[in-house]
């Protein structure tokens, strides 16, 4: 008993002459709070800020893409939803909170789709060609490493028995 109360003693004078402070040992939980902060709490704060001023800007006639995927143009805008026509006379309501997007001018979506599809095309053409000609080249370019082989069949045709024929050396199989 004695040696333990020794050592707690031991260990409150070493504690005593470090003259540790309470504000050092909060010091690392300070530093994850301020970390946790500046990496993950302002940063979506001011997502869902932004979230929330696209939501209140939308107006009629805009292209939007929903939360889900679906992409629609904007019929009308009421207090907390919107009207959204997803084809030629369908028109669905949603709340605005839906709105994952405003989509921009589709037009000039669809012209630089339609340029990159014709440079794409175009150098999927050349480089056919260039496939092409080095095809050729490399079938001039092989040699065989190794010689043929023939194989040789040495098995031996399958004798059949008759039902009424017997060899001596064999017997049926039943």
């Amino acid at each position: 008993m004695q040696g333990n109360t020794t050592l707690t003693a031991l260990t409150h004078v070493a504690a005593a002459k470090s003259g540790s402070n309470p504000l050092v040992s909060l010091l690392p939980l300070i530093l994850i709070v301020v970390v946790f902060y500046f990496l993950l709490i302002r940063p979506q704060r001011k997502r869902q800020q932004q979230q929330a001023q696209l939501q209140n800007q939308i107006e009629p006639g805009q292209r939007v893409m929903t939360t889900a995927g679906m992409i629609a143009t904007v019929a009308a805008v009421e207090d907390d939803a919107i009207v959204l026509e997803i084809a030629p006379g369908v028109e669905a309501r949603f709340v605005k909170q839906a709105v994952g997007q405003v989509i921009d001018d589709p037009s000039d979506e669809e012209e630089e789709e339609e340029e990159t599809d014709e440079v794409e095309e175009t150098e999927a053409a050349a480089e056919e060609q260039k496939d092409g000609a080095d095809a050729e080249v490399a079938q001039d370019d092989i040699e065989p490493k190794t010689e043929a082989k023939t194989v040789v069949d040495d098995t031996k045709p399958a004798e059949t028995v008759k039902d009424d024929e017997q060899k001596a050396d064999k017997k049926p199989s039943a």
